[in-house]
């Protein structure tokens, strides 16, 4: 038997998904598609996709070095509080 917390998290899942349900994105992502992607040539559609791409290269490769900043600095920040807590 579930606690009663679980099957809290579990209707508002399912109220959640309810909302985001009727926003109907499929149906926006076609016609977005249908509208704009469709009518441009082959070329401009592969140069868009290599763009992309770069893009979300570039991007994931700038969060990592900042991700790796910050955890740095966080063993940094803890290494300083244990040894000012060891004296």
């Amino acid at each position: 038997m579930l606690p009663i917390y679980a099957n809290i998290f579990q209707r508002f899942w399912d109220w959640l998904n309810e909302i985001v349900g009727k926003l109907n994105f499929d149906g926006l992502l076609d016609q977005f598609v249908e509208q704009y992607v469709t009518g441009l040539p082959e070329i401009f559609k592969w140069l868009l996709t290599i763009l992309l791409g770069i893009i979300i290269i570039l991007g994931t490769i700038s969060f990592i070095k900042k991700t790796l900043k910050l955890f740095i600095v966080l063993i940094i920040i803890a290494v300083v509080i244990l040894i000012l807590y060891k004296r």
